[in-house]
């Protein structure tokens, strides 16, 4: 490539005062690039970060590995050995904590409420495991006595439940028969203090007890039904989990965190699968209008082009002109796109707030004046519904520069077209005309 085709395809990027209208579509070309990678950047980066961060949330809450039966707790089985099996897990190098628990569905009752809860009895009276005592914001850190629990605060808040209040709670225990069905476990138990994880679901729903308390509720004797395991590397979950198989025996399962949530983060992966295949077609889109552009700059430019024939230039120079503005508009679109879209990213949580915050003064304010009574704010990113109750976002540098290359290769290839029908006229005929 020359220098002329350079300095020209550069200089057809702008249109001449009487055809403005060109130059309009240049621009409308470079915007609609600009817009796609802009999206994509922003919304590709919130739903890494999203996705990362209910996974680090139940990684930290949840177990790592767990170590459980096959056979179900409905048949009243569960780990008998567990103490022993607690030994031969510690010793696996990687390894950094294992908790026995004892873990199941109930009911909950609190005055007039009744809601399905998840127990989880683990530690002993004397001793809460630090993974649990590190999400305790309110009240004691150990279990006072065997009728003692933990709850959320976002279950406290739903339920106004305080600390020394007495609940009750309902499980099913015993085999099933015919004749009497399952008999229920009952019992009065004491808040003494709340946690929270920042994971919506088990701050609602989840209430924690001693695994003694626990073992007696279901009735099960001196058994847990699994055994959670923490580990120093994340990313080796799998091939430590391999380990524990081997060491425990194929009698028992060990499942992953992301295999006990698979169906969740397959529908976050998923949902971002659709979601980048919408948005590139955002940018696929632009490629028409360049496409577009580029046919009315050949109309504008036939007697330039037929000029420029004249004096020597070869086919394969007009068209480098014509896919050069193709790439240019690229280069800038995606360069814009890449700088608005990193910035909105990064300080993605300050512009929600912002946003949040100006509805809610507006809206407060014309409730006020046209007295339309109390007006309740918004929130544009619910804990309830999204489990986080901050706006995260991760950045994908790979997939940044890949947007970026991708939104420069369409908008070249859209050029192919126009430049190839520019570089097929007559010098002759483009002249006379004129």
């Amino acid at each position: 490539m020359r220098l002329f085709e350079f300095f020209i395809g550069w200089r057809y990027l702008k249109a001449k005062k009487s055809q403005g209208f060109i130059s309009f579509n240049t621009l409308l070309s470079i915007f609609i690039v600009l817009i796609g990678v802009f999206i994509l950047i922003v919304v590709i980066s919130v739903m890494n970060g999203f996705q990362s961060q209910i996974r680090d949330k139940i990684l930290d809450v949840d177990s790592h590995i767990t170590i459980s039966q096959y056979s179900g707790v409905d048949e009243g089985k569960g780990i008998r050995n567990y103490e022993e099996m607690l030994k031969k897990i510690d010793s696996i190098d990687g390894v950094t904590s294992t908790m026995p628990f004892l873990q199941g569905q109930g009911l909950f009752r609190f005055r007039s409420y009744i809601s399905p809860v998840m127990l989880r009895g683990v530690g002993q009276k004397d001793s809460i495991p630090e993974d649990v005592t590190k999400f305790i914001t309110e009240g004691k850190k150990e279990f006072t006595s065997s009728r003692t629990v933990f709850i959320g605060e976002e279950m406290a808040l739903n339920y106004n439940i305080s600390i020394g209040d007495v609940i009750e709670l309902i499980v099913p225990k015993g085999r099933l028969t015919a004749r009497e069905g399952v008999q229920p476990g009952m019992g009065r138990f004491k808040v003494i203090g709340f946690f929270k994880t920042g994971y919506y679901d088990f701050d609602t729903r989840l209430v924690i007890m001693s695994l003694p308390a626990a073992q007696g509720l279901y009735s099960v004797g001196d058994i847990v039904w699994g055994i959670g395991v923490k580990i120093k590397d994340i990313y080796s979950m799998n091939r430590i989990s391999r380990l524990i198989q081997a060491k425990v025996g194929w009698e028992y399962q060990t499942l992953t965190a992301e295999q006990q949530n698979q169906n969740l983060f397959y529908a976050l992966k998923l949902e971002k699968l659709i979601m980048t295949i919408i948005l590139f077609l955002v940018i696929i889109s632009a490629a028409f209008t360049i496409m577009g552009t580029l046919v009315m700059v050949v109309m504008e430019k036939r007697k330039a082009i037929g000029v420029l024939k004249a004096m020597g230039a070869r086919p394969l120079s007009i068209m480098i002109i014509f896919v050069l503005e193709g790439f240019f508009i690229g280069i800038i679109g995606s360069f814009l796109g890449v700088i608005f879209g990193l910035a909105t990213a990064l300080n993605l949580e300050a512009i929600i707030r912002w946003i949040e915050s100006s509805i809610n003064n507006i809206m407060g304010l014309m409730y006020s004046v046209l007295d339309l009574g109390m007006y309740q704010p918004v929130s544009l990113v619910p804990s309830s519904v999204y489990y986080i109750d901050t706006i995260p976002a991760q950045i994908d540098p790979q997939f940044v520069v890949f947007i970026a290359i991708f939104a420069v290769f369409i908008a070249t290839v859209a050029a192919i077209f126009p430049s190839w029908h520019a570089s097929r006229l007559h010098p002759v005929e483009t002249i006379r005309y004129e």
